[in-house]
């Protein structure tokens, strides 16, 4: 039996300015048996002495590990290998989260038996925090159409996750999405708690908010998606789920973070492979179930022809630019 409940994987690069808030707020966790597993990705500033601080102070609770810089993806592959508690959690090191997050998650997750538990959180601004729901969900295409595909305001049990033998896709952003959306047809019984745990801080300088060619991640990640479903035999009960997140994506979050990028050129390149490849693979997207039923988002959906994409592309990053 593992003395450990929980094991908390804590990517770490270049953080020194937020990587100790974030440690605080897992060392000081209600629930006393957890690891913090602290992954330094080849940083160059002064996280690593951070790193080495608290693992002086906490030495049953804090490991370090030194890999050189592979990215978020290489990260979480190394982060799950060290792996020993019955449930795991991620935390990335410039957010932090409540005190009492991993003992209210473990609890309902033995509750259930749960693969998996989905719990809300917050978005962290520099003046205000708004609160975003994850849960529930009526079953497992619910929650793939619905789930924000984030790793860290959830927790999910070893052995389950274990046996998928499924990785992150080095190399590429968006591997939060690769993943969750290769785990979700599997999970057998998952759970939700109903309430804010991690504060998601919004920061200029970001991977989030970097909106360059590493856009065009979404595009390989969605690729792989697609042939990940048609390999285990999964397309065809999750067709018009997987439509639904082209479309969200290639329409939307990738659309908009597209726009952004300065460069003309490399902006109409990207923005035209992301149009192709949902026109591709889903040459009928606009009958798309959950499309007809939904709200707002859907509707503007519906209106995009080659025409209006290329319209809203021009808007968009027009109102980007003088933002």
């Amino acid at each position: 039996m593992t003395p450990f409940k929980v094991s908390v994987i804590v990517p770490v690069y270049n953080v020194e300015d937020y990587l100790a808030k974030s440690l605080e707020s897992l060392v000081n966790q209600t629930l006393q048996e957890i690891e913090i597993l602290c992954i330094n990705d080849g940083s160059t500033d002064k996280s690593r002495e951070i790193l080495e601080r608290f693992k002086r102070i906490y030495p049953s609770k804090v490991k370090v590990f030194d890999k050189p810089n592979g990215g978020i993806a290489d990260v979480r592959n190394y982060g799950l290998s060290k792996v020993t508690g019955e449930y795991f959690a991620f935390l990335d090191s410039d957010d932090t989260a409540d005190w009492t997050m991993l003992e209210k998650l473990y609890t309902k997750a033995k509750e259930v038996d749960a693969d998996v538990v989905t719990s809300d959180f917050w978005w962290t601004y520099p003046n205000k925090e708004t609160h975003s729901t994850d849960g529930p969900f009526q079953d497992n295409k619910d929650m793939m159409v619905r789930m924000f595909a984030t790793l860290w305001n959830k927790l999910y049990k070893t052995e389950f996750i274990k046996s998928l033998t499924i990785d992150f896709p080095v190399g590429y952003r968006y591997e939060d999405a690769s993943f969750l959306y290769k785990i979700t047809p599997y999970i057998k019984t998952w759970a939700y708690v109903h309430e804010p745990f991690v504060h998601y801080l919004q920061r200029e300088g970001s991977i989030t908010h970097n909106h360059n060619e590493k856009v065009k991640d979404m595009i390989h990640v969605f690729e792989d998606l697609l042939l990940f479903y048609h390999q285990r035999k999964l397309y065809d009960a999750y067709k018009s789920e997987l439509e639904y997140l082209f479309i969200r994506f290639f329409l939307g979050n990738s659309f908009l973070r597209t726009c952004q990028i300065k460069d003309k050129q490399d902006r109409q390149r990207t923005l035209d492979l992301s149009y192709k490849i949902l026109n591709d693979n889903f040459p009928h997207w606009k009958a798309n179930t959950y499309l007809k039923k939904g709200g707002l988002k859907d509707k503007y959906y519906q209106t995009i022809t080659p025409l209006t994409y290329r319209m809203y592309a021009q808007l968009f990053h027009l109102i980007y630019r003088f933002k």
